[in-house]
């Protein structure tokens, strides 16, 4: 099961054992890459959310999140069964043992109906038979002889392990040790061949980006070659630093098992994704590759993509393509049973064009809105509300826009003597009591009572905030205040103000 975050999986596994499920894995798509790529920083929620996406970054990351990219890398999969294919020496102590240009002439010499699976189990055969070749010929160097002749008794024993000490002669110990010595020494060189490290996966995808604009037509998305060119610079210096981005990481784990030959893991039946309006198609249709025996189940709310934002409204049509249609059910759930009819009547006017949201039909109170002067009488009103939910018995979060700003809220509430949890990452677990949680950690959470902390124009004024805002109102149940330090924002202008209580505290 992918979910949006720990928080998320905390919370549904109060539920799972209920429903008599104990073997589900669950993990976040970060997690999940963070998994498969040990060696890389792979760029957290925090990140993501907290990086300015615009202008030609927008563009790029657009295409980099569609089929059509999918299918380039693809395509590129496909022309590395001809040519192209990246190689590195192997090595053993800095000295080359067989050089790439040798492992590329045995890779190619196949005909064209080996694949790329086949193509790298046969090279690796072959490879492993030409180290086999250097251990005769290493045998009969003077530097084995000398090796021989200098081991101790405990080496010797060492050397032997549980095979049998009888021997016709002294030539046939002899050989017997070399063989040993030599074979420990080109381990490593095995070692490279059997765990494809004669491969380069950063050269590959280096090669592949800069093959783009052969394989795709970047000005229908609007793409100069200068900007991608720029782009694929940035990309690969951040690989080079043992840094990748969520957008960047789904190609290069699918260009790496197409190098590879890998297909999946079969054994997995069910695949569960929850929060799918904030996956791309690209990163659809590498789980489905991923995962190519299992059955999938997708839940999501379009009108709560804080990530993919409007692009979101074009996945339906997207998935469409990616699964067989007569295998395919889509239901649409228009009836909120989560909010009071209150809450949910004012959420869903914060949107435009938004799905359609029907309340179920749940009684309470009308969501405050509050505007103050200044920081400290925005602070001063959120323990007012705290003091209230918790005489209520509420559970309550506070939910700021940023993890910057969920900080210092935190830290003025706690000289005031308030207890609060902060959370700030996205593997950090649930807390009991209040917590402060910043926007892109409280995906898929629910609380009885929600203070939505300094909702002004400063913070939320772009039309593509608007689901943001939407989301982070609904996760309320029976109380939602919201907090502005300043002018309220404009995007709840839209709202009908029979909808809410407004109180200005302007003194």
């Amino acid at each position: 099961m992918f979910s949006p975050n720990q928080l998320f999986n905390d919370y549904i596994n109060q539920v799972l054992p209920e429903l008599g499920e104990q073997n589900m894995v669950q993990m976040t798509y970060f997690q999940y890459a963070s998994y498969r790529l040990p060696r890389m920083q792979v760029e957290t929620l925090q990140q993501r959310f907290e990086t300015e996406n615009t202008g030609s970054m927008a563009k790029i990351t657009k295409l980099e999140g569609s089929l059509a990219f999918f299918n380039a890398v693809t395509t590129y999969g496909r022309h590395l069964e001809q040519a192209d294919m990246r190689f590195r020496n192997i090595t053993l102590n800095d000295e080359v043992v067989i050089p790439r240009d040798k492992i590329k002439s045995i890779y190619y010499s196949f005909n064209e109906n080996y694949h790329l699976a086949n193509r790298l189990s046969e090279t690796k055969e072959e490879l492993i038979k030409i180290l086999n070749r250097k251990v005769d010929s290493e045998m009969r160097s003077k530097w084995v002889e000398e090796a021989v002749q200098d081991l101790s008794r405990e080496e010797i024993n060492r050397l032997y392990g549980d095979e049998p000490r009888e021997f016709t002669n002294g030539d046939k110990e002899f050989k017997f040790l070399a063989r040993k010595i030599v074979m420990q020494r080109l381990g490593k060189a095995r070692t490279q061949i059997v765990r494809n490290r004669f491969l380069s996966i950063n050269m590959q995808y280096a090669h592949f980006l800069r093959e783009v604009p052969q394989i795709i037509d970047l000005a229908k998305y609007d793409i100069t070659e200068a900007e991608w060119d720029a782009t694929v610079e940035q990309k690969l210096a951040a690989i080079k630093d043992r840094h990748i981005s969520l957008t960047t990481v789904s190609t290069y784990m699918y260009l790496h098992d197409l190098m590879t030959g890998k297909h999946g893991q079969r054994d997995i039946r069910f695949v569960f994704l929850d929060e799918i309006q904030d996956y791309n198609a690209f990163q659809l249709a590498f789980l489905k590759f991923s995962f190519p025996q299992a059955r999938f189940t997708m839940l999501g709310d379009l009108n709560q993509a804080i990530f993919t934002k409007e692009n979101s409204h074009s996945l339906i049509s997207e998935l469409g393509t990616m699964f067989d249609p007569e295998k395919t059910k889509v239901i649409q759930l228009t009836k909120s049973y989560r909010s009071t009819q209150q809450i949910t009547d004012f959420t869903k006017e914060v949107l435009v064009n938004g799905e359609a949201v029907t309340a179920f039909d749940r009684q309470g109170d009308l969501p405050n809105v509050i505007t103050t002067a200044d920081f400290e009488a925005g602070v001063d009103q959120v323990i007012d509300q705290l003091s209230m939910n918790d005489s209520d018995r509420d559970t309550t979060a506070i939910i700021g826009k940023t993890l910057a700003e969920c900080e210092t809220l935190t830290a003025a509430l706690k000289e005031r003597g308030e207890k609060v949890t902060l959370i700030q990452t996205e593997n950090q677990r649930l807390a009991p009591g209040v917590i402060v949680v910043p926007s892109f950690l409280a995906k898929g959470l629910e609380f009885d009572a929600v203070i939505v902390w300094n909702a002004n124009t400063e913070n939320y004024q772009r039309e593509d905030e608007r689901q943001l805002l939407y989301t982070i109102c609904s996760r309320a149940m029976h109380e939602l205040t919201i907090v502005a330090v300043g002018e309220l924002s404009p995007l709840l202008s839209r709202v009908n103000t029979d909808l809410y209580t407004l109180d200005e505290l302007t003194v």
